[in-house]
């Protein structure tokens, strides 16, 4: 059962009254999609597994992003830390401890038009509360590509934008038996603690222009000049629902 919010207010009221545990994790969509990774959505190339294609990835990631790093990344963990926060399809999903950054990414966008009507899909903020059992060991001898259940992890700070959105990941097992990563909110022993908020898509603009009173924005998301820019043009133009 989804609960809803068309508010700032409501959200921070919703949230707070879904964080069972100490220690709770976001994560804002901009449609109702399963907590799935990326690298299980992409279509690899015919003859070629989900694990064949993540073992290309980053190898290509590796070889051909040296040359534009601040940092060489340590360990898998963090290559694979780095790899995601720009864009490359990876095992891991992306949370934050921030709730309001979780509603800012499912509201930064116009919502989605539903085909044949004027409403507008709405957007969800997931709310996952974690056990003590559900932290991976970066430090352990176990590697991401080898976990052996779906697991929670804190990157390091090997991108400023992993700082500025207070960013968390699951790694998500491989699952040899459906040949695909797991989907945390069907994992039996998660599926109890996987909470969500639904973002109606006609909040979304009054959502956004409070988000962005309170400094929440693409300037503050993205600290480098891509998100300077469209937080600069989003000032001074208007979005298709507003």
């Amino acid at each position: 059962m989804h609960e809803t919010a068309k508010s700032v207010s409501e959200f921070v009221k919703l949230t707070l009254s879904l964080a069972e545990t100490d220690f709770t994790l976001y994560r804002g969509q901009s449609d109702v999609w399963p907590l799935t990774p990326k690298l299980a959505r992409v279509k690899q190339r015919a003859g070629a597994s989900k694990t064949d294609l993540e073992t290309a990835l980053m190898k290509d990631f590796k070889n051909q992003s040296l040359g534009l790093l601040e940092i060489n990344p340590p360990t898998e963990w963090d290559w694979l830390a780095l790899a995601q926060h720009h864009g490359l399809a990876t095992r891991l999903l992306d949370w934050t401890t921030n709730p309001l950054v979780a509603l800012w990414f499912a509201v930064k966008e116009p919502a989605t038009v539903n085909k044949g009507a004027k409403d507008r899909q709405p957007g969800i903020v997931w709310v996952f509360n974690p056990d003590d059992e559900d932290y991976a060991d970066p430090d352990g001898a176990l590697g991401p590509y080898v976990v052996k259940k779906t697991t929670v992890f804190r990157p390091k700070h090997v991108t400023r934008r992993i700082v500025a959105q207070a960013g968390w990941f699951t790694v998500h097992r491989y699952n040899p038996r459906k040949k695909d990563f797991t989907t945390l909110e069907h994992i039996g022993r998660l599926k109890p603690r996987c909470r969500s908020v639904l973002i109606p898509g006609e909040s979304f603009s009054e959502i956004r222009d409070d988000l962005g009173r309170m400094g929440v924005s693409h300037a503050s998301m993205f600290p480098d000049l891509d998100g300077l820019c469209k937080d600069i043009l989003w000032n001074h133009t208007m979005l298709d629902d507003e």
